[in-house]
């Protein structure tokens, strides 16, 4: 009888394959070390922004656009590019129904907020996690927030409290894929509500960074409600010349 439990355990306990060849078997991230490494990491960012520099000798890391005219949020931190496969993880997570991926994601982002030694962070840590949020509508009719899965089980994994009610969408506006940045700073202005004090430090999760509009607009309710320190944690960031949605 024990023998047969212990053989079940083994069996159900074997590694799993990696979720990208699908060969080797996965590590934590649920990728195995070749994948893992060939991902499309930043080696290099703007350290207020995120966007990916080409180069280190960016003045301080900071590059020209925060230099003349620094974000109203804090820091916004990505470790990968917005291309493949990640951009392929993110689209099957938010519009085919596999939200099963955003928990690889989830894992890849805190590795990347913490040292490698895994009991020290290299970034601020906030009193509050919440996700981007979406109107009851587009909530409806895609069945999932994936900002709000994925700001879910990252709060879990570093231990920090995790509200989905802070910030709210009033307004049920056009999808920003198409528009310019411009058009996407009108599209969202006055488009969410803070419903309550928030702490004084809050990180707001996404899956893309793109012009930087939705995190601003939330950024700047959540400053005019008290909020003093705010970060953008995102999977990906588009590069300069990228506007993908």
């Amino acid at each position: 009888m024990i023998t047969k439990i212990k053989n079940n355990w083994l069996f159900f306990k074997q590694p799993e394959d990696c979720i990208l060849c699908g060969i080797n078997p996965a590590n934590e991230t649920s990728l195995c070390q070749h994948c893992y490494t060939d991902l499309p990491w930043i080696r290099y960012a703007c350290k207020r922004c995120g966007i990916p520099l080409n180069t280190c000798d960016q003045i301080d890391l900071t590059c020209p656009a925060c230099l003349h005219s620094p974000p109203i949020f804090d820091q916004a931190v990505a470790p990968f590019e917005y291309r493949f496969p990640i951009d392929q993880l993110i689209q099957l997570a938010k519009f085919s129904n596999q939200s099963h991926y955003l928990n690889p994601l989830a894992a890849l982002l805190c590795s990347h907020l913490l040292k490698p030694d895994s009991s020290t962070v290299k970034y601020p840590m906030p009193e509050m996690i919440i996700p981007v949020p979406i109107h009851p509508k587009r909530l409806q009719q895609r069945q999932y927030n994936q900002a709000a899965l994925l700001g879910r089980e990252i709060a879990k994994r570093l231990q920090i409290p995790f509200n989905t009610k802070l910030v709210i969408k009033t307004t049920n506006t056009p999808h920003q894929a198409d528009l310019n940045r411009k058009a996407r700073k009108k599209n969202l202005r006055n488009s969410f509500r803070c419903t309550h004090k928030p702490p004084s430090s809050v990180a707001i999760i996404d899956d893309v960074m793109t012009t930087g509009t939705t995190a601003a607009e939330i950024s700047r309710i959540l400053k005019a409600s008290g909020c003093l320190n705010i970060y953008i944690w995102t999977i990906a960031h588009t590069a300069k010349q990228l506007h993908l949605g």
